[in-house]
């Protein structure tokens, strides 16, 4: 009876490892309403933050098929795609294999700054454009797709200088375009890297902030902790990933890709974030 039940506490723990450590790619699907869309009008925007340089199948195949599969309208790119510390060429072949699914729109993340030897060898922007992708620095477009106006902004990452963290927050240099933005009734989406900015996102006219960098939190407890340490914002992050609702508007941060043995996600798998936007 005693190795019955050693078994099955091991068996039991195994199960409970294996699933706090999955490390599938997962889709998450949120929905947004708006009055600013017809009742019959609607918006489907894949969010992909974070990769850090990660593979997933030979040149991407796998993460490629599967946000195909979602049928996005607008693919959205926050940032950190790249790894200051890895090969670019994940990310080259991620961005190469998406071109033609949808029109990407990619702002830097604080891996991805100018300044720092491997960003400028590497010619990430160019790269990026050279597969369609279009790069928004600190600036915005008004566009049409799937029949809808919209409104695209970007704000590129504050960090200037990755070895030295030279950090200076975004001042109005930096969001000085934004504010030639009529508060109109077209809806407005803004990408920008950082979960934790709060306070910028709410001076500024849009209806939908897509971020990233805070990993999830890399560990999580569903139901009981939503992160338990995000860059930038320490221990018990209020804003480590999913969606939040201030007074102005919308907010969705996507957990990310990035794994490793060293630092590993606990209930914190990778995922790809699927945005429906439907008029109210």
């Amino acid at each position: 009876m005693k190795i019955r039940k050693s078994t099955l506490l091991f068996a039991m723990l195994g199960i409970l490892l294996l699933t706090a450590t999955y490390n599938g790619l997962t889709v998450r699907t949120y929905n947004v309403t708006s009055e600013k869309l017809a009742t019959n009008e609607s918006l489907r925007i894949v969010l992909l933050s974070d990769l850090h340089s990660a593979s997933y199948g030979y040149k991407q195949s796998i993460l490629i098929d599967q946000v195909r599969a979602q049928e996005p309208d607008l693919i959205a790119l926050p940032g950190d795609l790249l790894d200051r510390y890895r090969s670019p060429d994940p990310a080259f072949d991620l961005i190469e294999g998406l071109a033609g699914i949808a029109p990407m729109y990619f702002v830097t993340g604080n891996h991805e700054i100018d300044g720092s030897d491997d960003y400028v060898r590497h010619n990430v922007k160019e790269v990026f454009r050279s597969h369609g992708v279009t790069v928004l620095e600190d600036e915005w477009e008004t566009v049409t797709i799937n029949g809808i106006e919209l409104v695209i902004g970007g704000l590129e990452d504050p960090l200037r200088g990755f070895r030295e963290s030279i950090y200076t927050d975004w001042d109005a240099e930096s969001t000085v375009a934004m504010e030639d933005i009529e508060r109109d009734d077209t809806f407005k989406v803004l990408l920008s890297h950082r979960a934790e900015k709060i306070n910028t996102y709410a001076e500024l006219p849009f209806d939908l902030v897509l971020s990233g960098h805070a990993h999830g939190g890399q560990v999580r407890i569903p139901y009981v902790m939503n992160g338990l340490f995000a860059p930038d914002q320490g221990f018990f992050p209020k804003y480590a990933g999913g969606l939040y609702e201030h007074e102005t508007f919308t907010h969705i941060i996507g957990r990310g890709f990035n794994y490793s043995f060293n630092i590993p996600r606990i209930y914190n798998p990778p995922e790809i974030v699927v945005i429906d936007v439907n008029g109210k």
